[in-house]
């Protein structure tokens, strides 16, 4: 109950204040493009500098949040009631008249926008019911505001994966002030949602900006809605949906803003991006590309001029990054002396490898648009897309791995796998064509007002995609980060709708329905009918989202290592223990972390740093593997004393039995060693053995060996229990 209060505080406050900052038309109503984008914006913006400011002050608590939503919802109606009580009301029934228009000239539109309909139920349904189950939620995206909430500020914390610390910030406050008040993750899907509807409104408004049918509107809306990696996102944490809805906000904002020439209209286009920036690396890599675009447009409207409202946008944004994304970027340059987050952090992340190993990112990131998810045709095509890659290679002689971090090993991907899925055949059926169509055609059509605007977002997805190929080392991850990229340059989808039917649309309308209505419902651990069977035999919908959340894949009925972990100390340790936990980078610590909220004491440790823990105070330890990992390190790479030392085969030893060893891996892949010149030391695999807690007065009392043939789920949890306060 106290979250909906909260919400509609900051609903009704930022209602108010886009009512009141939105440009007016003659009869001084908001004008219908900006009130909702202004409102999205300002909720965002709101709910960041309430969680900021509380957190200077380690204050972040249910009562002091909605003190602050008291303080802006009495202000912002000083505010709307000073200026006359400016009203936005939605156009719906003309918006709908028109959009029915559009399909009822196409009745293949019209069955496609059948499919999107159930498309956004089957949405809706999952976030609802869905708990959060992603292994990078779990060890990260959630986990991290679990931390801040019981710890009441955003600050640094003590926990094994870094990711948690030097990543940006701002999805990750959205999801602590769900939590802060729920105490559980029900319904932090709809945040991607949301993003999508911000999507799907600004590319509508963009292609309206520019006098584009409403059949081409719904055909592009229709098709990238139907990308899988779209499909997968809006019900999951990952934010690629979401900061790509942000950015396409800020176009939106800018093009409407040198329509009407306002100062204002920037400034809350500068204020999307900065948030962007906050939310998500990707946005700061796609920025050269969307300033070119944005600078493009300023000329055409503007000519002399134009460099008047691109001033003022880098000013602005200047300042609200500042205010509303700086937070965790001045964190990580107070601990780690970069802006950018630790020093194995920006080597993972780094690119390397010179001019063949971006040319060869380039290829790789091109040749990630092709891809199957859903559908087993890569099979039989496969391997000829692959070789195309490869004669690509080999005719311009660049070595296959350069300036690869993480490989995809030269797989086609057909899988509806959350952090691998791409957007789907109509990724390149559809887009690839579009977009390289919308390039060439805008040199031979320039007095085309609609073609050369589409050239201008062709060009910029070239342009991110080559940002991105000399910034980052290629990952197979990566695929998120194109998803966003094509997102971002979808007005050229417009370009793709054929008019009247033939087999190429039918073809296309037979992928898009398929999407639409089987893929939908069968999403990689989401499937709707092991749901609904999973809900039918459980006894409550506590249950059934517990059953899923714990579950290896749906349907299976036993639970993760980490579950187990939860039920054993829910059942077999007393409320109050002070329990630390020696943890690896792959835990999903959100489970175990949120115990902090039903009487537990939960610490995270360094495994590193074990021997210089005072362990006296706690009532149990716990390690949750063997051989514990660590990218969070005591010191970097130059300053890190080494005590093993290395064999012929680079294999690391210690001479000597030790209860307690760490050795270190280094950005080669191999152990560091003092007789390095180059490398940066990644992580560190620590080994924690029974003897160093016997010294320290605990005994094992409790040992758990999780065997999977899958990596991550293969654990052996040991506990320990304090002698002294037996």
């Amino acid at each position: 109950m106290m979250f909906f209060i909260s919400f509609l505080m900051v609903f009704v406050s930022s209602y108010f204040m886009s009512c009141v900052l939105s440009p007016k038309d003659e009869n001084g109503r908001p004008k219908s493009v900006y009130p909702f984008l202004y409102l999205l914006l300002i909720i965002f913006a709101q709910i960041i500098l309430t969680m900021e400011t509380l957190s200077l002050f380690s204050a972040i608590k249910e009562i002091n949040v909605l003190f602050m939503n008291v303080f802006s919802l009495a202000l912002s109606s000083v505010l709307w009631i000073k200026k006359q009580k400016p009203l936005y009301i939605p156009k719906f029934r003309e918006t709908f008249t028109q959009i029915l228009k559009g399909l009822k000239r196409d009745k293949i539109l019209m069955i496609m926008a059948f499919g999107f309909v159930f498309f956004i139920i089957t949405v809706i349904v999952l976030d609802i019911f869905l708990p959060v189950n992603g292994g990078d939620a779990l060890t990260y995206h959630l986990n991290r505001a679990s931390y801040w909430m019981f710890q009441g500020n955003l600050n640094h914390f003590t926990i094994s994966d870094d990711r948690n610390l030097v990543m940006p910030i701002n999805s990750e406050i959205l999801y602590l002030w769900n939590i802060l008040f729920f105490k559980n993750d029900i319904g932090l899907y709809f945040i991607s949602f949301i993003g999508y509807i911000g999507v799907i409104f600004s590319i509508y408004n963009i292609l309206q900006y520019f006098g584009f049918s409403e059949q081409r509107k719904l055909w592009s809306i229709f098709i990238l809605s139907s990308f899988a990696s779209v499909m997968a996102q809006v019900s999951s944490l990952e934010t690629d949906v979401l900061i790509a809805g942000i950015i396409l906000c800020s176009i939106t904002l800018f093009l409407y803003a040198l329509k009407d020439k306002s100062h204002s209209v920037i400034y809350f286009s500068s204020l999307a991006y900065a948030i962007a920036m906050g939310t998500k690396s990707p946005a700061v890599i796609a920025f050269p590309g969307v300033f070119l675009l944005m600078s493009y447009f300023a000329y055409k409207d503007l000519k002399k001029e134009c460099y008047k409202p691109l001033v003022s946008f880098l000013i602005f944004l200047f300042i609200n990054f500042m205010i509303f994304s700086s937070y965790n970027y001045i964190l990580n340059f107070i601990d780690y002396k970069s802006f950018l987050g630790s020093e194995s952090a920006r080597a993972i992340h780094g690119f390397n490898g010179g001019i063949k190993a971006y040319i060869a990112n380039y290829i790789r990131y091109m040749f990630m648009m092709f891809d199957f998810s859903g559908f087993k045709y890569s099979e039989y095509v496969g391997e000829h897309i692959i070789n195309a890659k490869m004669a690509i290679f080999n005719f311009l002689h660049i070595p296959e791995y350069i300036g690869v971090s993480m490989s995809d090993n030269n797989e086609i991907n057909n899988r509806f796998l959350n952090v691998k899925v791409g957007t789907g055949l109509l990724g390149f059926l559809v887009f690839l064509p579009a977009v390289i169509t919308s390039v060439i055609l805008g040199f031979f059509r320039k007095n085309s007002r609609k073609i050369t605007a589409l050239q201008a977002f062709g060009f910029m997805f070239f342009i991110n995609v080559g940002v991105m190929s000399g910034i980052l080392a290629y990952m197979v991850f990566s695929v998120r980060f194109l998803t966003f990229l094509v997102l971002i340059s979808c007005p050229v989808l417009a370009l793709s709708y054929i008019r009247k039917t033939n087999i190429i649309k039918l073809m296309l309308l037979f992928f898009v329905m398929s999407y639409f209505l089987i893929m939908s419902v069968n999403l990689a651990g989401r499937q709707h009918i092991e749901i609904a069977k999973l809900i039918l035999k459980t006894p409550t919908l506590h249950d059934a989202r517990e059953s899923l959340r714990c579950a290896l894949y749906t349907g299976y009925e036993g639970k993760r290592p980490f579950c187990y972990i939860r039920e054993y100390i829910q059942t077999e340790l007393p409320k109050g223990s002070k329990i630390g936990i020696f943890g690896d980078t792959t835990d999903a610590s959100y489970l175990i972390n949120m115990l902090n909220a039903h009487g537990y004491k939960i610490i995270t440790l360094l495994p590193e740093k074990a021997e210089k823990y005072n362990l006296k105070d706690y009532d149990y330890l716990m390690t949750t593997n063997r051989v514990l990992t660590s990218t969070v390190l005591l010191t970097d790479t130059k300053n890190t004393e080494i005590k093993y030392k290395i064999d012929k085969r680079g294999r690391a030893y210690y001479p000597k039995y030790r209860p307690f060893s760490c050795v270190y891996e280094a950005s080669d892949k191999e152990f560091y060693h003092k007789g390095k010149k180059d490398g940066v030391i990644m992580d560190s695999r620590c080994f924690i053995d029974v003897p160093f807690f016997e010294k320290n007065n605990y005994v094992l009392i409790k040992a758990f060996d999780f065997q999977s043939e899958l990596q991550e789920y293969s654990r052996y949890v040991s506990v320990y229990k304090n002698k002294k306060k037996s």
